[in-house]
Order: C-alpha cells, then sequence, then structure tokens
C-alpha cells in the first residue's frame, strides 16, 4: 500500500507500507476519499503543539471496512465507513461521564497517531461507524466536518426560531451554518471580509454574508434580529476584532461559542459588562465525540443535508498530487474542501 508521509515540516512523499493486519479489537479501512482541514496545513507546517514527525496526516474520510477483528455483528467486510477520529483513555472522569472529547490523555487521528492520508488505515473497531450503502463515497468523507457542526451547535444550545451569526463564511463556517440552519434558526447571518468567500456562501449556499469591516454591519444584523441581537454566536475566526464583534451582538441571555482557537500564547479581553448584566456566557468547544460523529453519519444517511455537502467538495486530487492538494487548500479560498483520492 502507500500512504503519505510528512517525513520533515513541510515535506511529504508517498512511500510503501505493509497493509497493516487488525489485532484483537481492531479493525482496517481502505480508504476512497480523504479531505484536508485547516489544521492538516497547521501540522504541515509545523505549528501544531503536540505534532511530530514523521507522521501520517489527516482526519477527514470515508472508505470502505477491508478486515476486523472484533465481535461486532453490525459490521461486514466491504462496508462503506468511517472512523471517530479521537483515542481517549475511556478511563477518567470526563470519558466515563460521555465526554470523550475532555479526555486528560486524548489523542488525536492525523497529529498524535497516524491519519487517514493512507490507502489502508488500522483503527479500533469499535470507533468504526457505517454508512448506507448508497451514499456517495464523497460526501461520506465529509462526515468529520459535519461532527463538528453537530458538536459546536449542540454545544450551543440552539432553539428552533433563535436567531444566528457565524463568525467567518469558511469551510467550518459554512457548515455550522448549515446545520443551524437546519436545526430551525430563524435568520442565520454570516460576517467574512474575503470576497470569494462572501459570494460562495451568498450564491451557493444561500446566506447572508456581511462584510464586518463594512458599513453594513449593524443594520444587517438588526434586520435579522430586530435589533435585540443575537441569540447564538459561533466564532470561528480567532481574530480579536471578530471576537469583540461577536460580544457586541449577543442578546440578552444568548451564549457566544468560541470554536476558532487563537495563537498559542494568545487572549481575548472580555467585555464583563456585557456577560454580567446581560446573563450572556461564552462557551468553549473541543473536538468532539463518537456519539456527535453517529448523529453526523445519521444524518447523511438520511440524506437531509446531502444536497449542501456535495456543494462543499471543490476538488478531487490523486494521491500522487497530494503536495499540489495541499497548496490548493492553503492558497484557494473558494475551495472549502479539497480531497485526495486514496483508492
Amino acid at each position: 500500500m502507500k500512504k503519505l508521509l510528512l517525513s520533515a515540516w513541510k515535506k511529504v512523499e508517498l512511500v510503501e507500507a505493509p497493509i497493516p493486519v487488525p489485532g484483537p479489537g481492531e479493525a482496517v479501512v481502505r480508504i476512497k476519499y480523504a479531505g484536508i482541514c485547516g489544521s492538516d496545513l497547521h501540522v504541515f507546517d509545523g505549528m501544531h503543539p503536540t505534532a511530530t514527525v514523521p507522521l501520517v496526516m489527516g482526519h477527514e474520510a470515508c472508505g470502505e471496512l477491508y478486515a476486523i477483528n472484533s465481535d461486532r455483528t453490525d459490521l461486514k467486510v466491504g462496508d462503506k465507513v468511517c472512523a471517530h477520529t479521537i483515542k481517549p483513555c475511556r478511563a477518567c472522569k470526563a470519558c466515563t461521564s460521555g465526554r470523550e472529547n475532555l479526555c486528560s490523555s486524548v489523542k488525536i487521528m492525523g497529529t498524535n497517531f497516524d491519519g487517514v492520508f493512507t490507502q489502508y488505515l488500522l483503527v479500533d473497531a469499535d470507533r468504526v461507524i457505517r454508512f448506507d450503502d448508497g451514499v456517495s463515497d464523497r460526501i461520506a468523507a465529509l462526515v468529520e466536518p459535519l461532527t463538528v457542526a453537530v458538536h459546536d451547535v449542540r454545544r450551543s444550545g440552539l432553539r428552533p426560531g433563535e436567531n444566528v451569526l457565524v463568525a467567518g463564511a469558511g469551510p467550518i463556517g459554512i457548515i455550522i451554518a448549515i446545520m443551524a440552519r437546519f436545526s430551525g434558526a430563524a435568520h442565520v447571518v454570516l460576517t467574512e471580509i474575503d470576497p470569494a468567500r462572501i459570494a460562495l456562501a451568498q450564491e451557493t449556499f444561500g446566506f447572508t454574508v456581511v462584510d464586518p469591516t463594512g458599513p453594513d454591519l449593524e443594520k444587517v444584523c438588526a434586520a435579522a434580529t430586530g435589533g435585540e441581537g443575537f441569540d447564538r454566536i459561533f466564532e470561528i475566526t480567532a481574530v480579536r476584532s471578530s471576537f469583540d464583534t461577536c460580544v457586541s451582538q449577543l442578546k440578552v441571555g444568548g451564549v457566544l461559542v468560541q470554536v476558532g482557537m487563537p495563537p498559542k500564547g494568545t487572549s481575548f479581553a472580555l467585555n464583563t459588562d456585557k456577560i454580567i448584566y446581560s446573563e450572556c456566557e461564552v462557551r468553549g468547544v473541543r473536538h468532539h465525540t463518537m456519539n456527535d460523529m453517529q448523529a453526523a453519519a445519521e444524518l447523511i444517511n438520511a440524506g437531509v443535508l446531502n444536497e449542501q455537502l456535495a456543494k462543499m467538495v471543490s476538488v478531487i486530487y490523486p494521491m500522487e498530487q497530494s503536495r499540489e492538494a495541499l497548496e490548493r487548500a492553503r492558497s484557494d479560498k473558494a475551495s472549502l474542501r479539497v480531497l485526495i483520492d486514496f483508492s
């Protein structure tokens, strides 16, 4: 088999390796398509605080169950599957209380152990999730970013009829906006400064988008909320000015979910008067749980978002052009998801 090895920072190469053999409780997935996430680019550049080389990057993929050494009866070789992307300890208080994403010794696929940029992936069998046979491989490959949206919208406590602001119309911002709209938000507004992403969010996905540095921010936000502010806000950019805008746009009793991770060593000052006197909340999100990914896979199986998810696949590269795929994901702001074909 071939795998894409990050042998040094900013250096990837296709190398030959034996197909893994699953031990007890393990499974092997033959990868079809793998998506490139912004965090993969951070790892590639050597900017991730815990990643080390050599490493196989990637955590977004779908594939086919190639082999399994487990007593699971709900899976068979040939099934279309994905694998949950974190490896929790299963014993700490977070794990035993259903919050495995907060595990004290959690390991992340493609960062702390080898990920999906490979033809065959060895995983724990109990982290494998099945898709219906008729699901498109390309759409199934988006299950992980959809899982992020499931987790983050759940974390926000969004209720039908509430108004939502999403700061940042990149891939995660748009998929969170899609999930918020599906979950019953009355109005979903995105802020974005990049013209290509503004056009994409408006014309392809039908969202209201406003440049937060322009003159129309207050007018657009007031039109969506009756001037009362937003019930739920998702800050994606991890930019201080965007965070301040989000806090200012919170409704009384509103919730701000900080999705974007600020650069290491930086922090945002908080308008405590707004938080105290308006009883607003700021909530963090970290990774997601197996339950979140199961929910995302069920949404894909049901087909309720698949037409919108299909629009997020911008381009597909063969694995021999993986370096070009990584550069495309970095440079093209209109490419929401670049996939690599490992089949």
